[in-house]
């Protein structure tokens, strides 16, 4: 347990390579009546990034470039292991408090 705290303590994080949240993909409709849109052929895929606005609590969704979605999975998934990372060292915390 000690060696696996340890090693959680000298991992880094670079900030600049994470993003909370997840990717929406959505398909849309115009506002031309004559479009094939409205006849059921939606535009898209268009990319979201929905997150959960930290002082707000509400979600909040950005448009993401198509070209950008690859990176930004990437991000997302070294958010999700770093707060796994982060669980796992105060659940090792706790466990050696209590041994004390």
């Amino acid at each position: 347990m000690e060696k696996r705290y340890k090693e959680l303590k000298r991992k880094s994080y670079r900030v600049g390579e994470l993003s909370p949240g997840a990717i929406q993909t959505k398909w849309l409709t115009c506002g031309n009546p004559n479009c094939k849109c409205k006849r059921g052929e939606k535009h898209g895929p268009y990319y979201y990034l929905a997150y959960r606005d930290r002082k707000t609590g509400r979600t909040t969704t950005v448009y993401i470039p198509e070209e950008k979605v690859p990176e930004l999975k990437e991000r997302i998934e070294n958010f999700k292991a770093l707060k796994d990372d982060l669980w796992e060292l105060v659940e090792i915390e706790n466990e050696m408090r209590k041994g004390r």
